[in-house]
Protein backbone atom coordinates (compact mmCIF):
# COMPACT_ATOMS: atom_id res chain seq x y z
CA UNK A 1 0.00 0.00 0.00
CA UNK A 2 1.36 3.54 -1.10
CA UNK A 3 0.40 7.37 0.19
CA UNK A 4 -1.46 7.71 -3.48
CA UNK A 5 -3.32 4.19 -3.45
CA UNK A 6 -4.71 4.88 0.30
CA UNK A 7 -5.43 8.87 -0.63
CA UNK A 8 -7.16 8.01 -3.51
CA UNK A 9 -9.76 5.22 -1.77
CA UNK A 10 -9.85 7.48 0.95
CA UNK A 11 -11.14 10.48 -1.11
CA UNK A 12 -13.45 7.84 -3.48
CA UNK A 13 -15.37 6.70 -0.56
CA UNK A 14 -15.51 9.99 1.09
CA UNK A 15 -17.27 11.25 -2.25
CA UNK A 16 -19.40 8.18 -2.07
CA UNK A 17 -21.09 9.08 1.21
CA UNK A 18 -21.58 12.47 -0.03
CA UNK A 19 -19.34 14.22 2.75
CA UNK A 20 -16.78 16.80 2.13
CA UNK A 21 -13.36 17.10 3.72
CA UNK A 22 -14.53 19.08 6.41
CA UNK A 23 -17.45 16.88 7.85
CA UNK A 24 -15.23 13.63 7.96
CA UNK A 25 -12.57 15.76 9.58
CA UNK A 26 -15.59 16.80 12.47
CA UNK A 27 -16.48 13.59 12.52
CA UNK A 28 -12.94 12.33 13.08
CA UNK A 29 -11.83 15.35 15.48
CA UNK A 30 -9.16 16.39 12.85
CA UNK A 31 -8.69 19.50 10.59
CA UNK A 32 -9.63 19.59 7.45
CA UNK A 33 -5.66 20.05 6.16
CA UNK A 34 -5.09 15.96 7.72
CA UNK A 35 -8.17 14.77 5.69
CA UNK A 36 -6.70 16.77 2.43
CA UNK A 37 -3.31 15.60 3.19
CA UNK A 38 -4.40 11.55 3.17
CA UNK A 39 -6.01 12.47 0.29
CA UNK A 40 -3.53 13.63 -1.39
CA UNK A 41 -0.91 11.39 -0.41
CA UNK A 42 1.27 13.46 1.46
CA UNK A 43 0.29 12.12 5.08
CA UNK A 44 -0.85 9.34 6.26
CA UNK A 45 -3.75 8.88 9.53
CA UNK A 46 -2.42 7.88 12.84
CA UNK A 47 -2.71 4.45 13.59
CA UNK A 48 -5.69 5.06 16.23
CA UNK A 49 -7.69 6.86 13.69
CA UNK A 50 -7.51 4.36 10.97
CA UNK A 51 -10.63 1.97 12.83
CA UNK A 52 -13.04 5.24 12.93
CA UNK A 53 -11.62 6.77 9.98
CA UNK A 54 -12.74 2.96 8.10
CA UNK A 55 -16.29 2.74 10.31
CA UNK A 56 -17.17 6.38 9.38
CA UNK A 57 -16.53 5.79 5.57
CA UNK A 58 -18.67 2.27 5.89
CA UNK A 59 -15.90 -0.48 4.55
CA UNK A 60 -13.77 -2.82 7.21
CA UNK A 61 -10.45 -1.56 8.54
CA UNK A 62 -8.55 -4.59 6.36
CA UNK A 63 -10.23 -3.00 3.09
CA UNK A 64 -9.13 0.41 4.14
CA UNK A 65 -5.69 -0.69 4.84
CA UNK A 66 -5.20 -2.25 1.57
CA UNK A 67 -6.76 0.60 -0.57
CA UNK A 68 -9.19 -1.22 -2.05
CA UNK A 69 -12.65 -3.12 -1.48
CA UNK A 70 -12.07 -6.76 -1.10
CA UNK A 71 -14.04 -9.82 -2.26
CA UNK A 72 -13.34 -12.02 0.45
CA UNK A 73 -15.15 -11.69 3.82
CA UNK A 74 -11.79 -12.51 5.60
CA UNK A 75 -8.16 -12.70 5.49
CA UNK A 76 -5.78 -15.08 6.46
CA UNK A 77 -3.75 -14.47 9.62
CA UNK A 78 -0.77 -14.15 7.30
CA UNK A 79 -2.07 -11.44 4.88
CA UNK A 80 -3.30 -9.68 7.70
CA UNK A 81 0.07 -9.47 9.36
CA UNK A 82 1.22 -7.91 6.22
CA UNK A 83 -1.33 -5.33 5.73
CA UNK A 84 -1.17 -4.36 9.07
CA UNK A 85 2.84 -4.41 8.53
CA UNK A 86 2.73 -2.02 6.01
CA UNK A 87 0.52 0.44 7.37
CA UNK A 88 2.46 0.03 10.39
CA UNK A 89 5.76 0.97 8.54
CA UNK A 90 4.00 4.23 6.51
CA UNK A 91 2.90 5.41 9.55
CA UNK A 92 6.63 5.36 10.94
CA UNK A 93 8.39 6.74 7.60
CA UNK A 94 5.79 9.62 7.67
CA UNK A 95 6.81 10.50 11.83
CA UNK A 96 10.64 9.72 10.44
CA UNK A 97 10.47 12.65 7.68
CA UNK A 98 8.62 15.30 9.79
CA UNK A 99 11.63 14.41 12.76
CA UNK A 100 14.02 14.58 9.83
CA UNK A 101 12.49 18.19 8.71
CA UNK A 102 12.26 19.44 12.33
CA UNK A 103 16.26 18.20 12.63
CA UNK A 104 17.01 19.79 9.16
CA UNK A 105 15.95 23.26 10.45
CA UNK A 106 17.47 22.96 13.58
CA UNK A 107 20.45 22.39 12.19
CA UNK A 108 20.36 25.28 9.52
CA UNK A 109 19.37 27.48 12.82
CA UNK A 110 22.54 26.36 14.21
CA UNK A 111 24.59 26.56 11.12
CA UNK A 112 23.17 31.04 10.89
CA UNK A 113 23.92 31.34 14.68
CA UNK A 114 27.74 29.72 14.24
CA UNK A 115 28.39 31.31 11.09
CA UNK A 116 26.87 35.09 11.95
CA UNK A 117 29.87 35.95 14.22
CA UNK A 118 33.05 34.61 12.20
CA UNK A 119 31.71 36.40 9.02
CA UNK A 120 30.93 39.65 10.93
CA UNK A 121 34.44 39.94 12.68
CA UNK A 122 35.92 39.17 9.02
CA UNK A 123 33.77 41.80 7.21
CA UNK A 124 34.63 44.18 10.13
CA UNK A 125 38.72 43.43 10.02
CA UNK A 126 38.22 43.47 6.25
CA UNK A 127 36.53 47.17 6.47
CA UNK A 128 39.12 48.29 9.41
CA UNK A 129 42.37 47.16 6.65
CA UNK A 130 41.03 48.69 3.53
CA UNK A 131 38.67 51.68 4.57
CA UNK A 132 39.86 53.09 8.41
CA UNK A 133 42.68 55.84 8.62
CA UNK A 134 45.79 54.21 10.46
CA UNK A 135 45.72 56.09 14.01
CA UNK A 136 48.34 55.24 15.96
CA UNK A 137 49.50 56.50 19.01
CA UNK A 138 46.47 58.44 20.58
CA UNK A 139 44.40 56.54 23.61
CA UNK A 140 41.83 59.70 24.19
CA UNK A 141 42.27 63.51 24.73
CA UNK A 142 42.38 66.01 27.75
CA UNK A 143 38.57 66.64 28.06
CA UNK A 144 37.60 62.89 28.18
CA UNK A 145 38.14 59.80 30.45
CA UNK A 146 39.93 57.01 29.27
CA UNK A 147 39.79 53.30 30.64
CA UNK A 148 42.32 50.92 29.54
CA UNK A 149 40.73 47.11 30.09
CA UNK A 150 43.04 44.11 30.90
CA UNK A 151 42.02 40.64 31.02
CA UNK A 152 44.15 37.51 31.55
CA UNK A 153 45.59 35.70 28.69
CA UNK A 154 43.21 33.02 27.11
CA UNK A 155 44.32 28.91 27.24
CA UNK A 156 43.95 29.53 23.20
CA UNK A 157 44.70 32.21 21.10
CA UNK A 158 41.50 34.78 20.16
CA UNK A 159 41.94 33.74 16.15
CA UNK A 160 41.24 30.38 16.89
CA UNK A 161 37.17 30.97 18.13
CA UNK A 162 36.14 32.49 15.53
CA UNK A 163 37.73 29.79 13.32
CA UNK A 164 36.21 26.84 15.25
CA UNK A 165 32.75 28.38 15.14
CA UNK A 166 33.22 28.21 11.68
CA UNK A 167 34.13 25.16 11.45
CA UNK A 168 30.76 23.70 13.38
CA UNK A 169 28.58 26.47 11.31
CA UNK A 170 29.62 24.42 8.08
CA UNK A 171 29.29 21.02 9.90
CA UNK A 172 26.10 21.81 10.84
CA UNK A 173 25.25 23.18 7.77
CA UNK A 174 26.46 19.97 5.65
CA UNK A 175 24.51 17.96 8.12
CA UNK A 176 21.52 19.76 7.58
CA UNK A 177 21.46 19.76 3.27
CA UNK A 178 22.38 15.47 4.33
CA UNK A 179 19.54 15.41 6.30
CA UNK A 180 17.20 17.14 4.19
CA UNK A 181 18.53 14.39 1.22
CA UNK A 182 17.50 11.89 3.31
CA UNK A 183 14.01 12.93 4.32
CA UNK A 184 13.29 13.04 0.67
CA UNK A 185 14.51 9.63 -0.20
CA UNK A 186 11.88 8.46 2.21
CA UNK A 187 9.55 8.71 0.35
Amino acid sequence: MDNIQFGAFVAQLRKEQNLTQKELADRLHVTDKAVSKWETGKGFPDMKLLEPLAQELGVSLVELLQGARSEKESLTIGEAGEVLSQSSSQSQRVTTRRYLRLLGWILLAAAICLLYLPVTMAGIWLFMKLAAPAVSGVIGSADTYTMIVTTPTPWLPVWFWPILRFGAGVVCLVLAIRVWKLKRSLV
